[in-house]
């Protein structure tokens, strides 16, 4: 028998850990093992993209960035080490907004923007229709990209979200199955 059919396929990951929103890095792994293919080929597609900040949107309310932005993270860190942050900014106050967006910059104080080295930053955000502060924030980054939870995203959330932030700034949709919650 092949390794591959012995493998049992993985179409998403349902991460059981929750955190409280924060500013500050999470850097801790989520689950043991080798991340998804999708999240890999994700991964792969976005990295060959121009872009130092990446904000994670979800499309509509009640949808959360950590359950799409974590596993892309968990690769992210498995092919760039210490070159890749996340910014867990859901829930971020409006008084919050300008040193988050200095800090996704890389100009908040104590980083070094070296030109050889190419760090990079995902940010998580609540869905902007639910938790507008997200908005500035996702204007400041570089790239976006639209979360779709099936059966719960409606088509008009999505559009409105899209809207909002400007169709040109995201670089793609990645969708996961309905959540068991």
């Amino acid at each position: 028998m092949s390794a591959n059919r012995d493998r049992e396929p993985r179409d998403h990951v349902r991460l059981t850990s929750t955190s409280t929103p924060t500013e500050k890095p999470v850097d801790d792994p989520v689950w043991p093992g080798i991340p998804p293919l999708g999240m890999q080929q994700l991964w792969f597609s976005i990295q060959r993209l121009e872009w130092s900040s990446l904000v994670v949107v979800p499309a509509g309310p009640g949808s959360s960035a950590l359950d799409f932005g974590r596993p892309l993270y968990q690769v992210a860190r498995l092919t760039l080490g210490d070159r890749i942050r996340l910014l867990d900014a859901r829930g971020v106050m409006l008084t919050r907004i300008a040193p988050l967006i200095l800090d996704m910059a890389g100009a908040s104080e104590g980083r070094s923007s070296s030109p050889e080295r190419k760090d990079r930053v995902l940010v998580l955000l609540e869905s902007v229709l639910s938790h507008p502060p997200g908005v500035p924030i996702a204007l400041a980054a570089d790239a976006a990209l639209l979360c779709v939870e099936m059966g719960t995203t409606t088509l008009a959330a999505a559009r409105e979200t899209i809207q909002l932030i400007g169709a040109q700034r995201f670089v793609g949709c990645v969708t996961l199955p309905p959540l068991k919650r």
